[in-house]
């Protein structure tokens, strides 16, 4: 994920559309508070809609885990997994951090 500063922006346009070509998220903010989360268009934004398609990247950023990404994107976690694997992802973290996971449902 990416920070930039509203006043940045505008010298650092370049730096921004070259993140956004390579996929990543980034914040923009004015005087440290954020003010908009920008998430680059791409076919999986499509099909599954932006907060699916953002609690899948969050967790693929290690920003969630994977309960928490499950119910960012209004799905069950068993859902949510193969949301991941339908984009090509696996399930971070060992075996225990899953079954911990699992039992807070």
């Amino acid at each position: 994920m990416q920070y930039f500063g509203i006043r940045d922006l505008r010298e650092k346009i370049g730096d921004y559309a070259h993140e956004a070509d390579a996929g990543v998220i980034s914040v923009i903010s004015r005087n440290g508070t954020p003010l908009t989360v920008n998430i680059p268009f791409n076919e999986q934004l499509i099909e599954l809609g932006a907060h699916k398609a953002l609690a899948i990247k969050m967790y693929e950023e290690e920003i969630l885990t994977l309960n928490k990404a499950a119910r960012y994107a209004g799905v069950k976690t068993d859902e949510f997994i193969k949301m991941l694997g339908c984009a090509g992802l696996s399930v971070l973290g060992d075996a225990d951090q899953l079954k911990n996971e699992l039992k807070q449902l």
